[in-house]
């Protein structure tokens, strides 16, 4: 029976807010972090706290935009549920500040979840009336008061009582250079709002976990090196890759005598070495996702198999790294996520991982060589072929021959 062909998923937007916070010298202090629905949302519209919360978690753990600095800060709101759930502590405990409004201050079961936090780094902002969190002002790092309170009256007098306490002020919602100057005057240390900046929309991607679980296989196939048992088990255990290897191999690409009915059979038939081959480039076409061109994985073979004929027989290269190279160059289009992000989860030695994310290595001149090729810049061509000590003519030879093959896997292997 022949299995049924899902749409592979794409890799998935995911949003957060930051908003700036600014010290008195307005030098940038850290971040308040926000969640967002979407790309366009200029608020947080949420109907579940909790959900909300442990998604801005989630995507400021990961998120390469925030690239924290040792001094720089995040200051966020967390749920009665994900403080009970210790949700924090996937934030960095030295940079993490944590806001109570004045009804988590009342929650009873919290004091005990503040303390520990504290203990291990994280600190402690209390935001709204003094008399609400007035129990916990022990434990607080930061006092915050809201500027846009009834009149310029009671801000004044907020602002008295909070730095009486001599725990430092952050004034929110600071919309005017008015309403900056006169939190500075009252003796507030740091500040937040659209006088500064308008919160910032970050937009990631993750991969979904049938992706996160095909790049497992690749590194997989990594590990196991000859064992063809182990490589049979991976493939049985995936119903759509057996089906296609199969159909492959029974193919007049192949011109086989006897059908191929086993995935044993079809791993002695091609080699260990030929099967991984066939599997990386299978799995790489599942990866790229539905709205990408067809032609990202074509390229990628193409340049892999380019790379791997031209780098064959030398000594200062593996052909084998050659053509990884060339399969995983153009991850970063397909999924629209940073190289860095992706290559930890590939199987590559640290010199192709350096190639894929631009910093120099022994095999960048090799991944360039494809690049300007693919883009008929010959007399750059002509430059690298030199450098690396290859026939200009056979470069173009490999090339020809590469296209031939990779058009070749994929009118036989979909």
């Amino acid at each position: 029976m022949r299995p049924s062909s899902s749409t592979p998923p794409s890799a998935q937007s995911c949003f957060f807010a930051r908003h700036p916070i600014f010290d008195r010298n307005m030098n940038l202090w850290g971040y308040q972090l926000l969640y967002r629905s979407d790309e366009q949302a200029e608020s947080a519209r949420f109907e579940d706290q909790d959900q909300a919360t442990v998604q801005v978690v989630l995507e400021a753990a990961t998120s390469p935009s925030l690239d924290l600095a040792r001094d720089t800060y995040l200051l966020m709101e967390f749920s009665t549920t994900a403080l009970l759930h210790e949700i924090p502590y996937a934030l960095p405990p030295n940079n993490t500040i944590i806001k109570l409004t004045p009804g988590l201050c009342r929650d009873g079961s919290l004091p005990a979840v503040i303390t520990k936090l504290r203990a291990t780094g994280y600190r402690l902002a209390l935001d709204g009336l003094l008399d609400s969190c007035r129990h916990l002002l022990v434990e607080a790092d930061y006092l915050v008061v809201d500027a846009l309170t009834e009149s310029p009256e009671v801000f004044a007098q907020t602002m008295i009582a909070a730095t009486r306490t001599g725990i430092p002020v952050l004034v929110k919602r600071v919309e005017s250079p008015e309403a900056f100057s006169a939190a500075k005057s009252l003796g507030a240390e740091l500040f937040l709002g659209f006088f500064f900046q308008k919160p910032e929309t970050i937009v990631s991607k993750k991969l979904s976990s049938t992706q996160v679980a095909r790049l497992k296989i690749l590194k997989m196939l990594d590990n196991y090196g000859e064992n063809w048992n182990e490589i049979a088990k991976i493939l049985q255990n995936d119903v759509s890759l057996t089906y296609r290897l199969l159909r492959f191999l029974n193919s007049p690409f192949f011109g086989v005598i006897q059908p191929i009915t086993t995935v044993q059979r079809a791993i002695a038939y091609l080699g260990a070495k030929q099967a991984r081959t066939w599997l990386r480039m299978v799995i790489l076409t599942d990866l790229s996702p539905p709205e990408k061109t067809s032609q990202l994985p074509l390229l990628s073979t193409q340049r892999a198999r380019f790379l791997e004929l031209t780098g064959s027989g030398r000594q200062d290269v593996n052909s084998d790294e050659l053509f990884l190279l060339g399969l995983f160059s153009l991850l970063d289009a397909m999924f629209d996520m940073p190289m860095p992000t992706l290559v930890d989860f590939l199987p590559l030695a640290d010199a192709l991982k350096a190639t894929l994310c631009g910093r120099p290595s022994p095999y960048a001149p090799w991944l360039e060589l494809a690049v300007q090729f693919e883009q008929g810049r010959w007399a750059r061509v002509d430059i690298l072929a030199a450098q690396l000590e290859l026939n200009p003519l056979q470069v173009g030879t490999c090339y020809a021959q590469a296209m031939t093959w990779a058009e070749e896997f994929f009118r036989v292997a979909r």
